[in-house]
């Protein structure tokens, strides 16, 4: 039997992705339950949910698209070396 190869680690750039949507949906899930304890708390019926979830999924997109933004000029403002380079350039 031949030895399985080693699996190798999810690019970095797919894991800040990847944590950007889980923010979003924590936010969402956050303004959500904060509108429905208010709506339980002070009778005020879908209100408090329905305005919370919206603060929630506006937080989570302006939070999501300044992410995106900072990672995009990262990507772009890094120096890019070719494959002589790396041997003799400091690790990142």
């Amino acid at each position: 039997m031949s030895d399985p190869k080693p699996l190798k680690p999810p690019p970095a750039g797919l894991m800040r992705l990847a944590g950007m949507g889980v923010e979003l949906v924590g936010t969402i899930l956050v303004g959500c339950l904060l509108g429905y304890w208010i709506d339980r708390r002070f009778g005020t019926g879908p209100w408090g949910l329905v305005v919370c979830a919206c603060i929630g999924v506006v937080g989570g997109l302006y939070n999501m698209i300044r992410q995106a933004v900072h990672e995009t000029l990262r990507q772009t403002t890094r120096p890019k070396r070719g494959p002589e380079d790396e041997s003799k350039a400091p690790p990142p």
